[in-house]
C-alpha cells in the first residue's frame, strides 16, 4: 500500500465536491474549472512522471474535439473582422479541461474511486436549493431555480446529477448499504427537483437514457427480460404523468401551444421556439460557412422583426438565446462552428462506448457516466442553449474531461497491473 499523497486528497476532494459546489455558489463552476486546469497543468510539468499511459488515437481525437469549439469561434469572429472577444470565454473552457484528462490519467486510483459519491452529493445539493434556497423566476408559475441558475439549467443539471447518482451504484466496487442509501436518494432528489423546476426539455432525455440503460443491461437477457422491463418503464411514465399535475401540466401545454401556433398566435413558448429555429436555419443558409460572427444571430433580431419574418416578442426573446444549442453555434458561427459544437458530443460519446469494452469494470463504469452525461446534454441542446452561460459550459467540459480521464486511467490498470 503507498502513502495517500496531498495531491491524492485534493484530487478526491475536488472529484466529490465540485457538482455541489458548482450548484451552491455562483461562479464556482467557472472558478473550479479553471483551478482545476491550472494544477492539472502544473502537475503535468512537474517531475513527477506519475503513470505514463500512452495516449491513443481515441484519446487524442479526444483532445481536439475539446479545442475544437474555441478554434471554430475564433475562426469565424476574425475572419468577420470582429473579433468579439468575450464570445470566445465559454469555448476556451473545453480547451482549459484538456490538462484535466491528461492529468487524471496519471492519477493515483484510490484518489479517483471517491468520484462515485459525486453525483449524488450534488443532486441533495440541488434539492437542498430548491427547498431553501430558491429563487421564483417566473410571474405565477412557481418556476423554481436557483439564486443565479435559471429554472431549465438548474432543473437539467439536476436531473443529469439524479440520472447519474443511480448509474454510479457499483461503480468501483460492491457498495455497502450507506452508499446504496445515498445514491437512491441522489436520484430521488434529482428527479424531485426537476419536478420542481417544471423544465419540461430536461425530461425528454428521460427516455433516451433509460433506452442507453436497457440496451447495456438487455445483453444476455431473456427474451421475456426484454419485453417486460420496456413495458414496465412505459406504464411507470404514464403513472407519473397521471399522479403529478405538474408532469401533466408543463406537457399538455406543448399539445395547446402547437394548435394556437397553427391557427396564428406565435407568441407562446413553443411558438416563439419554432419562430427562433426558422429564422435561424434561414440565416445559415444565407451564411453557411462561418456564420454571422459574434452576436450575430442577436443583432440580427431587430431587423428580422421589421421583415416580419418574426414577431417583435420573438425577436426581443432572440436577443437573448437561439434556445438550441446547435443552431445558436451555427447561426453565428456556420457549418465550421457547428461541426465543432457536434464534435464536443459526438466524440465523447464515441470515447465512452469504446471503454466501455475496457476490462476494467471501473473503467466500464466511468464509460458508462460519461456517456449518459454526454448524451443527456446533447439532449437539453435541443431546446435550450446549454453552453451560454459560462457555468453550464464549465460543469460540462469538467465532468466530461474528469469521467474520460478516470476511465482511461481505469483502463490502463487493468492492461498493466503494476501501474497501481
Amino acid at each position: 500500500m503507498q502513502r495517500t499523497t496531498a495531491g491524492d486528497s485534493l484530487i478526491a476532494f475536488l472529484l466529490v465536491t465540485y457538482p455541489a459546489l458548482a450548484m451552491l455558489f455562483d461562479g464556482a463552476a467557472s472558478a473550479l474549472m479553471i483551478a482545476a486546469g491550472v494544477l492539472s497543468l502544473a502537475a503535468l510539468l512537474s517531475r513527477r512522471s506519475g503513470v505514463q499511459g500512452r495516449l491513443d488515437g481515441l484519446g487524442l481525437a479526444f483532445c481536439i474535439a475539446l479545442a475544437a469549439p474555441l478554434a471554430a469561434v475564433a475562426l469565424s469572429t476574425l475572419a468577420h473582422g470582429r473579433p468579439t472577444f468575450p464570445v470566445w470565454d465559454s469555448p476556451s473552457r473545453f480547451l482549459f479541461v484538456i490538462p484535466v484528462f491528461l492529468a487524471l490519467r496519471r492519477a493515483s486510483l484510490r484518489s479517483l474511486a471517491w468520484a462515485d459519491l459525486a453525483f449524488p452529493v450534488g443532486a441533495l445539493a440541488t434539492l437542498f436549493i430548491a427547498l431553501f434556497l430558491s429563487r421564483d423566476w417566473s410571474a405565477g408559475d412557481h418556476r423554481l431555480g436557483s439564486k443565479f441558475l435559471n429554472p431549465i439549467h438548474f432543473g437539467d443539471l439536476a436531473l443529469a446529477f439524479g440520472v447519474l447518482s443511480a448509474a454510479a451504484l457499483n461503480w468501483w466496487r460492491r457498495d455497502s448499504n450507506w452508499v446504496i442509501a445515498l445514491k437512491i436518494a441522489g436520484l430521488v432528489a434529482g428527479l424531485a427537483t426537476s419536478l420542481l423546476t417544471g423544465s419540461r426539455g430536461g425530461w425528454i432525455a428521460l427516455p433516451v437514457v433509460l433506452a442507453i440503460v436497457l440496451w447495456e443491461r438487455g445483453r444476455g437477457k431473456s427474451l421475456r427480460w426484454k419485453v417486460l422491463t420496456p413495458l414496465a418503464i412505459v406504464a411507470l411514465f404514464a403513472v407519473v404523468y397521471g399522479a403529478s399535475s405538474t408532469v401533466r401540466e408543463r406537457i399538455d401545454v406543448i399539445s395547446s401551444n402547437l394548435t394556437q401556433y397553427q391557427h396564428g398566435q406565435e407568441d407562446t413558448s413553443v411558438g416563439v421556439r419554432l419562430q427562433l429555429y426558422k429564422v435561424a436555419v434561414e440565416l445559415v443558409e444565407a451564411n453557411p460557412v462561418l456564420g454571422l460572427g459574434g452576436h450575430g444571430f442577436r443583432d440580427a433580431m431587430n431587423a428580422m422583426a421589421q421583415q416580419g419574418r418574426l414577431t417583435p416578442a420573438a425577436a426581443q426573446l432572440g436577443k437573448g438565446e437561439v434556445h438550441n444549442q446547435l443552431l445558436a453555434y451555427t447561426a453565428d458561427y456556420g457549418i465550421v462552428g457547428g461541426l465543432a459544437l457536434l464534435a464536443i458530443y459526438v466524440v465523447p460519446v464515441v470515447f465512452f462506448a469504446r471503454r466501455r469494452a475496457s476490462p476494467s469494470a471501473a473503467a466500464r463504469g466511468a464509460a458508462m457516466l460519461g456517456l449518459l452525461f454526454a448524451v443527456m446534454f446533447f439532449v437539453f441542446g435541443l431546446t435550450v442553449e446549454t453552453f451560454d452561460l459560462k457555468g453550464t459550459v464549465s460543469i460540462y467540459a469538467l465532468i466530461v474531461a474528469a469521467l474520460a480521464g478516470i476511465a482511461d486511467r481505469a483502463n490502463q490498470d487493468a492492461s498493466n497491473p503494476s501501474l497501481s
